[in-house]
């Protein structure tokens, strides 16, 4: 009966340590967003690399508003 137990307490102990490894790496990568939101220039202007139709009319639009 006691190998089933800590069998048990190992099962919860792994659980855990996956669970606690999740939350660091997300706290961690949202750490790393927020430095790089932070670290760009004010007068830079922001762009896309997306192909959406919808981004390509913003990006026209916003191109032709600063000439």
């Amino acid at each position: 009966m006691s190998k089933k137990n800590l069998s048990g307490n190992n099962n919860r102990s792994l659980e855990n340590e996956v669970i606690l490894a999740v939350i660091v790496l997300y706290l961690l990568l949202a750490l790393v967003m927020t430095v790089v939101h932070y670290v760009q220039p004010a007068e830079q202007k922001t762009v896309t690399s997306s192909m959406s139709p919808s981004h390509n009319e913003k990006n026209s639009a916003s191109l032709k508003g600063s000439n």
